[in-house]
């Protein structure tokens, strides 16, 4: 009984020393597989400025660009870069993602592989695609949402619209609101929700989150896309 005990005793002493050991080591996997800079050929890309540990964003082009290309660069040697699939070198352009009239997204993954050609860590961005506003393409409406519904993750938004122009071939715009016109608008299931700022957007799971953040924030001027 005392031996049992005595290397019942052992046993807890080494594996208190073992965090002390692994501090000492090199870093864990998951500090090496983050890009450190992501560059679009063109457009608009929001959050404005890349965060390695941002893991989505928003690309707005303007509404006659068909062509996109992607630059990720990462400080890790032995990492491997993939655009959609293809792998890309670091700091190299990637492969033209072709722009359609439908929503897409853009998957870059890094990884890092160990001994054996182990996969030992991996991580991932998506970048959402979509050309600027147009009424050939798509609609947007602006608006002071009065109400949200949210039944099974499809929010029924209720909203006080405004005018909006925008500014030729840009992406600036002003917006005037003279009547009081209240327009209801059932979301998509694949809906995308953001809140805060143009120059800072937010992106929440999912309607509820929306919707208590909104609930939260008060009467803001959302843009709708659809």
């Amino acid at each position: 009984m005392k031996k049992l005990l005595a290397f019942t005793l052992l046993c807890l002493m080494l594996l208190g020393t073992l965090p002390a050991a692994q501090a000492s080591g090199p870093l864990p996997p998951e500090c090496l597989i983050n890009l450190v800079h992501n560059c679009p050929n063109t457009g608009k890309m929001l959050p404005e400025i890349f965060n390695p540990f941002q893991n989505t964003y928003l690309l707005t082009v303007a509404d006659w660009v068909s062509r996109v290309t992607f630059t990720p660069t990462t400080a890790t040697p032995n990492a491997v870069v993939t655009v959609n699939g293809q792998v890309v070198g670091s700091g190299q352009k990637s492969q033209v993602i072709q722009m359609t009239n439908d929503p897409q997204s853009v998957q870059i993954t890094v990884s890092v592989y160990g001994a054996n050609n182990l996969l030992t860590a991996q991580n991932t961005y998506t970048i959402f695609l979509q050309r600027r506003p147009s009424e050939r393409r798509t609609r947007v409406s602006a608006g002071f949402i009065e109400k949200i519904e949210v039944s099974e993750n499809i929010a029924t938004i209720s909203a006080d619209l405004v005018t909006l122009k925008y500014q030729d071939k840009t992406n600036f715009s002003t917006f005037t609101n003279e009547t009081y016109y209240l327009y209801k608008y059932k979301t998509s299931p694949n809906c995308l929700f953001y809140y805060g700022t143009k120059q800072h957007p937010i992106r929440t799971g999912d309607a509820y989150a929306f919707a208590a953040n909104y609930l939260n924030s008060g009467s803001n001027l959302y843009y709708l896309i659809y």
